[in-house]
């Protein structure tokens, strides 16, 4: 199993996620889109504080494999046990958005045009035919074998300017960010290191005087196994590099004079052939198409503040030299030989090794669909909280370590037009327009009660005249040459304090028909009524369940919120709130506990709830019902209370009155029970409640 040690102290990870606890079957995995954003946005907190910089992270689909130099790109199926690797790589990319200058490479012809194409065509005989008899030297400049000694030469020059830019750019992560050398560790040692790279590097593999064998050596220089000795010229390419004293380089450009001096100690050593093979592409410096462009140049200060002593800089370099291996400094071990399998692993390993250094690591495609799917609940701030630890779970009667709840702080139309969720999706017609005849009478009906809110508008001023302090009477100024002292003034002004109302609604599958449209005509016209009020806010959010990946979760939805949204808002999606799941009552509460604003400061806070029977949730991690869940649901109100919430309950009987002993026991002499078809006259007390508060 992938090590993913850097992560576990706080990534969800569960090895049995897809294992049916009771049978040990594999559960087929749906998709979590939660947990897919949640990926992605803690990926894109770590670039962003490694970097210091908001440089975009998103999903690879068919059409974006590899960065750009503007953005990372990570794969779209992370498993668990991948998640370090893949941090380690997102790193990656993301400090050469940052300090590399990827149009470097547009201009390359300027700094290999040192070379003399003509003799490199010449050493190959390339062109034989074309010689001239005079002068025994090629001097066509215009065919077809000039520009594939070009080609060769620049071909050559990125694949080692890939690597030299790596070794820069792992050392500023290394230094300013010591907490995630872990990461990176994790990214080498699965796209990098193999077992039988090590054993190469002690055989005679890949000690020919020839192009590929020095490039073998040199991306594997860092090896503790590496052997200077193999291939004349590594010495000097060893003190090219100078490893120990990387940060000296700058730029890109500075990587990139190091990368033509190595060239020129590789080509030395190469005798003339009959032919060479050409080099295979290197791509751009770690990631993306050579025409794309990206500010550079940054010379890497620290952006986390960091700091570090010498003997801390030391080990750092250290660790890049070695890839935080024990080194026996290049000397040449007991040689070993490869088998014929091993060979063929070799060059699987090599070309893995390939990928990483031209930054066309092999990642996992997701649709556009998916992709959108989960920007959508990215942007709505979907988060997924951890809520009723200590209820037993439904098998074994054990205690359990609770269940996730997804909490969905903002519904938007792109959420909709997902579908992700059955709470929240566009996919029932039929059943929207029945939901848009309650929101629009409540919103008929929020307009009547808004104006007999009227009165929390009004401000009353009360003057006290002839004082012993407070400000001058300007009338009273005259009484003071007769020896008057009382010619002060004060006015006691008295209005309404600010007030929120956090309403949520029970969305369980009982709530439907009647029950459900006159519960939002209520909702809604509280709503409206408090956007002709001042300083009168209403949050509204419903309880629900979804299905997300392979297990069922509590769900909460934050629909509006009047600080920040329009009654538009309501208008235009309330319609699509329906109501298919089950009643994880307290559960929902706990998880937006701090989602509901205190009753302390001046300001007034209310939470009114709407249900319409008694909790009940259930999936492997957790069993509530009965006791634990009233028990739990009652702590959560009582919670409220203490932060001088004011909660008001209401049960909708519906034609029974199943269930209200355990709804008083939760919600105490806040509870009150309502038939569905006299729930809309709750207006009466409601506005008696805002305006005498």
């Amino acid at each position: 199993m992938q090590n993913y040690s850097n992560s576990s102290f706080w990534y969800d990870y569960d090895e049995n996620d897809n294992v049916d606890i009771l049978t040990g079957e594999e559960i087929k995995p749906g998709k979590d889109y939660v947990k897919m954003a949640a990926t992605k946005r803690a990926i894109g907190n770590f670039v962003r504080i490694v970097t210091g910089e908001n440089i975009p992270v998103t999903y690879t689909t068919k059409d974006e494999s590899y960065t750009d130099g503007k953005a990372v790109v990570i794969s779209g199926n992370i498993k668990d046990k991948d998640f370090d690797p893949t941090v380690g790589l997102a790193l990656h990319e993301g400090s050469h958005c940052k300090l590399t200058d990827f149009s470097l490479l547009s201009r390359l012809d300027d700094y290999t045009s040192v070379f003399n194409f003509s003799d490199i065509a010449t050493k190959y005989k390339w062109f034989e035919q074309f010689w001239s008899d005079e002068e025994g030297k090629y001097i066509d400049t215009e065919t077809p074998y000039l520009k594939k000694a070009q080609q060769y030469v620049n071909n050559t020059v990125k694949q080692i300017l890939n690597y030299v830019e790596d070794r820069r750019i792992d050392y500023f992560i290394f230094k300013n960010a010591p907490g995630y050398q872990g990461y990176y560790h994790a990214m080498y040692d699965k796209y990098f290191h193999a077992s039988v790279i090590d054993k190469a590097l002690q055989s005679d593999e890949k000690t020919n005087l020839d192009l590929d064998s020095y490039m073998f050596r040199l991306i594997n220089i860092t090896n503790s196994n590496r052997n200077l000795d193999a291939l004349p010229g590594l010495r000097k390419i060893w003190s090219l590099l100078d490893l120990k004293n990387i940060d000296k380089l700058k730029s890109t450009e500075d990587a990139l004079k190091v990368a033509i001096e190595i060239f020129k100690t590789i080509e030395s050593n190469i005798p003339a052939t009959e032919q060479v093979e050409e080099p295979d592409n290197g791509g751009d410096t770690n990631g993306g198409d050579g025409d794309q462009s990206q500010q550079g140049g940054n010379e890497g200060s620290s952006s986390t503040g960091v700091e570090l002593t010498q003997d801390d800089i030391d080990q750092i370099a250290e660790n890049i030299v070695n890839n935080n291996q024990p080194s026996n400094n290049g000397k040449a071990s007991k040689k070993i030989e490869l088998s014929d399998s091993q060979q063929r692993s070799l060059e699987k390993a090599i070309e893995k090794q390939k990928q990483l250094l031209n930054g066309k690591v092999k990642k996992s495609n997701i649709s556009k669909k998916d992709k959108n799917n989960v920007q959508a609940i990215a942007d709505s701030g979907s988060d997924s909280k951890t809520v009723g630890k200590g209820i037993r779970a439904s098998w074994f009667n054990t205690i359990g370590k609770g269940t996730d709840c997804l909490v969905i702080k903002n519904l938007s139309m792109n959420l909709a037009e997902s579908n992700v969720y059955n709470t929240f999706s566009t996919n029932r017609v039929w059943r929207s327009e029945s939901n848009q005849h309650s929101v629009d009478r409540g919103l008929v009906l929020g307009a009547k009660l808004g104006r007999k809110l009227q009165v929390r508008n009004d401000e009353r001023s009360l003057k006290y005249s002839r004082l012993n302090k407070g400000k001058l009477d300007k009338r009273l100024v005259a009484s003071l040459g007769y020896g008057y002292q009382s010619v002060f003034e004060q006015v006691f002004e008295e209005r309404f304090k600010p007030a929120i109302v956090h309403i949520s609604v029970d969305a369980s599958g009982s709530m439907g028909g009647s029950k459900w449209e006159n519960a939002q005509i209520a909702t809604v016209a509280i709503a409206k009524a408090a956007s002709m009020v001042q300083n009168l806010d209403v949050v509204i959010s419903y309880r629900s369940t979804e299905d997300i990946g392979n297990r069922q979760t509590p769900a909460i939805f934050i629909a509006y919120d009047s600080r920040k949204d329009k009654m538009t808002k309501i208008k235009s999606l309330f319609q699509y709130i329906t109501c298919p799941g089950t009643t994880p009552e307290g559960l929902c509460f706990e998880a937006i506990q701090k989602e509901i604003v205190d009753g302390s400061n001046g300001v007034e806070s209310f939470f009114i709830n709407f249900s319409d029977g008694e909790p009940y949730f259930e999936n492997k991690d957790i069993c509530y019902y009965g006791v634990d869940a009233v028990t739990h649901t009652k702590k959560q109100i009582d919670n409220m209370k203490s932060r001088g919430i004011k909660v008001l309950s209401y049960f909708i009987a519906g034609g029974y009155t199943s269930g209200k002993e355990n709804f008083t026991k939760m919600y105490g002499k806040d509870a009150e029970f309502i038939d569905t078809q006299s729930l809309v006259p709750l207006a009466n007390s409601l506005n008696k409640m805002f305006a005498t508060n």
